[in-house]
């Protein structure tokens, strides 16, 4: 379509009472020149990565993790491998949590101190890649692993 059917086409909206778009406060321009680049961005997110996530030995884990994204939704069992898109493991590799210990053993004064604390962190759902048939996939995710959670 060209330019100029375009405009007609907005100025006849305009002319009906309609909203442009583009004068909401709300919505986000993206210049042509990014287009190319947010649907590559978008078209990586939506391919299929297949990953396993590790048994565990805690009894009171669930058998599966609840991945949720924008209101999509993909259930992730344990131990069997299992296509998911790559935004589903974009959650998956982002969902750490830490865990305190302290070391009791007493200092040179016989005291316990809140000095001895140590933080763990870890994946809250361990997962291993079977297949990612993007040859970028495994450098994607190293960064988004290695970002601070």
């Amino acid at each position: 379509m060209s330019k100029a059917n375009r405009a007609v086409i907005v100025e006849g909206l305009v002319a009906q009472a309609s909203k442009n778009i583009t004068d909401q406060v709300d919505v986000q321009k993206v210049a042509e020149s990014d287009l190319a680049k947010v649907a590559a961005e978008e078209s990586l997110m939506h391919e299929e990565v297949t990953v396993m996530l590790m048994p565990t030995t805690d009894a009171n884990a669930p058998p599966y993790a609840i991945l949720n994204v924008n209101g999509d939704r993909a259930v992730v069992p344990r131990n069997r491998p299992v296509p998911i898109k790559r935004k589903f493991l974009e959650v998956l590799a982002r969902m750490k949590e830490t865990r305190v210990s302290q070391d009791l053993t007493p200092n040179r004064d016989g005291e316990i101190t809140v000095d001895s604390l140590r933080g763990h962190t870890g994946l809250v759902y361990p997962f291993t890649i079977i297949s990612d048939k993007n040859p970028k996939g495994g450098a994607w995710l190293a960064n988004v692993l290695a970002e601070a959670g």
